[in-house]
């Protein structure tokens, strides 16, 4: 199966191709908000919006100029494909699904800039030839399935001074076999999932375990002067400290999710509002820590890859609530409540097995509404069995 994915993956650039990679990050920003600030004077002083093409032939002109000799030093192609990115984040503003662009910032250590073609990638030896650099970049990675055609490359810098190159193009990916099999999930902060077969998976809580050092960290940070090397020194490793628990938590995530698409052919789980959760105080941590939007994203985007289903019930359906043998609606549950027994026919529920039953429950009469093949039954199952040497379906990031 063809999809389009992007794999990133960590170059090492030589140190006299780091003033040139600074330069691509100065380039793109300055040509950014330079036009950024052209398009605003525009419509403001004229009424008229300039387009893509329009700008493109200013960078033209710009270069030409004295004043602007520098950007000559710089693919070009990276100049144009920040006007490509400014076009569509006013594109996306005039659609109301974001907001106005603002400018990019000289003082964040996060940069970037865009390749979108004459790129060579020899993933045998592991080196990235892009344009204006004399000498590869040797790189280090994996992923899943075949590259087919790499459509562009973006290169990157992140707070911990790293450098990234991420591949975006079409791959070929060997899809899974049928297994026919169908479970409901509960996503918690307790456990990070509890399936309707009763096996629960355990939320690692990789944030937790570091705040007390994230917390020193940060107080070392706001005691250091402003612009000082020191400074910087105490922010780089405060970034470290927080790259290594986004790390290890996707890491952890893909292993779960890869898990439960190896094993199941549906999976239906509960349509959470996870922003509006994340207004209560007294959670919003935890919720954060326990990332159910990355889960969920990844097992959407997996389950299509492999020719798998995910079904979401309605965030509002009761399934704590409700007695997964009678049916009997609970008028009112607390939150700390873990277990119950039903008033009506006197079944003993663990909470949240309950309402994976529930959900499963919910799913499968989507299902059966939608006419759902066949060959997709019940049939219990062990916990996945999330090993720390278990290789995740998708490296993005690697471990500082």
């Amino acid at each position: 199966m063809l999809v389009q994915k992007a794999v990133k993956v960590q170059i090492y650039p030589k140190e006299s191709d780091k003033e040139l990679l600074a330069k691509h990050f100065g380039a793109r920003r300055f040509i950014y908000n330079k036009f950024l600030e052209i398009r605003q004077k525009e419509y403001l002083e004229n009424a008229k919006s300039l387009n893509y093409y329009q700008c493109s032939a200013l960078v033209t002109k710009m270069k030409k100029t004295s004043e602007f000799q520098w950007l000559n030093e710089v693919n070009s192609q990276t100049l144009h494909a920040a006007l490509k990115d400014l076009d569509g984040a006013f594109d996306r503003f005039f659609r109301k699904i974001a907001k106005f662009p603002k400018f990019k910032s000289k003082h964040d250590p996060k940069q970037s800039f865009k390749v979108p073609q004459n790129f060579v990638i020899d993933w045998e030896n592991k080196r990235l030839k892009i344009p204006k650099f004399k000498t590869p970049f040797k790189f280090k990675g994996s992923y899943s399935g075949k590259l087919v055609k790499a459509n562009s490359i973006t290169i990157s810098r992140d707070s911990c001074g790293k450098y990234f190159a991420s591949i975006q193009g079409i791959f070929e990916i060997e899809q899974k076999p049928s297994t026919g099999e169908i479970i409901g999930i509960d996503l918690g902060i307790n456990s990070l999932i509890v399936d309707s077969n009763g096996n629960k998976i355990k939320n690692e809580k990789f944030l937790k375990k570091r705040l007390k050092k994230l917390k020193y960290l940060q107080r070392q940070l706001s005691k250091k002067k402003k612009g000082s090397k020191t400074r910087n020194k105490a922010r780089i490793k405060l970034a470290i400290q927080h790259q290594k628990v986004v790390n290890q938590r996707n890491n952890y995530l893909h292993q779960v999710s890869s898990q439960l698409i190896n094993d199941s052919q549906v999976i239906v789980l509960e349509g959470l509002a996870a922003k509006n959760m994340l207004k209560n105080r007294k959670l919003a941590q935890a919720i954060s820590d326990v990332s159910w939007g990355s889960l969920v994203s990844m097992l959407k985007y997996k389950a299509a890859w492999h020719n798998r289903q995910v079904i979401e019930i309605d965030r509002w359906y009761p399934s704590s609530k409700t007695c997964s043998s009678c049916s009997h609606l609970m008028s009112s549950l607390d939150i700390s409540i873990r277990e119950w027994t039903c008033p009506a026919c006197g079944a003993h529920h663990d909470r949240d097995v309950n309402a994976a039953k529930n959900i499963l429950r919910q799913g499968l009469n989507i299902l059966s509404g939608l006419g759902a093949k066949s060959d997709v039954k019940q049939k219990p199952r062990e916990a996945p069995a999330i090993a720390g040497s278990m290789n995740s379906e998708d490296t993005r990031l690697t471990v500082c």
